[in-house]
């Protein structure tokens, strides 16, 4: 292990009570799973934990520091961020319905997998997140810090990918239920809109140090 294993105990409590707590990826994930099925849902599931890994990877490198202190990195990433969930918002409610009884979507594989790799890491919180958790964990006496902190980033990742398929295939099978009519569809969709607007409001309503 690269990292000190006394630390996994706590650590992987720490971090299965942090993903199972209702936040931004949870309602993405089942709004993606109920609105498109699982298949999308699992797709996105994987892009939001290969965003994961990658803020351990900026924590590691210091850029969780260069957020923290910098109003200007912070900005940039959150009007970012916010920037393109409206744009899937508009997506959502400028979407049709599929053919009743099924869960086909237009959107491949490789654009639900980004649409969730976005969604994660265009949140500077998520990156202050990981600056501040995956280092409590490194032991300086252990070996180098940085391979440390992305080690128990891929850990994090690995966790999160569990969970969020289990709720991608949970909310997938209601879906199937939900999307048997077109008029549920069209609802589902712009129910879906609305999910990213609010994580759009909550980007822009942040405090750097809140």
């Amino acid at each position: 292990m690269p990292f000190d294993v006394a630390v996994l105990p706590f650590f992987l409590v720490a971090s299965l009570v942090l993903l199972v707590t209702p936040g931004p990826d949870v309602a993405f994930i089942v709004a993606t799973g109920v609105s498109e099925g699982r298949r999308p849902a699992l797709w996105a599931s994987l892009g939001i934990a290969l965003a994961m890994f990658a803020h351990a990877v900026f924590a590691a490198v210091g850029v969780a520091a260069l957020v923290a202190t910098s109003s200007l990195a912070f900005d940039t990433i959150r009007y970012g961020g916010a920037a393109y969930l409206v744009y899937l918002a508009y997506r959502s409610f400028r979407s049709s319905a599929f053919k009743a009884g099924t869960q086909v979507t237009s959107r491949t594989a490789v654009a639900n997998f980004r649409r969730g790799f976005l969604t994660n890491l265009l949140n500077p919180k998520a990156i202050l997140f990981s600056g501040v958790f995956l280092p409590q964990f490194a032991n300086p006496g252990y070996g180098p810090i940085f391979l440390q902190i992305i080690a128990l980033g891929a850990v994090l990742a690995l966790l999160g990918l569990i969970f969020q398929s289990l709720l991608s295939v949970a909310s997938g099978s209601l879906g199937q239920w939900l999307l048997a009519s077109s008029g549920r569809q069209q609802f589902l969709e712009r129910l879906m809109g609305l999910v990213f607007l609010g994580l759009a409001a909550r980007l822009l309503m942040m405090e750097r140090r809140g």
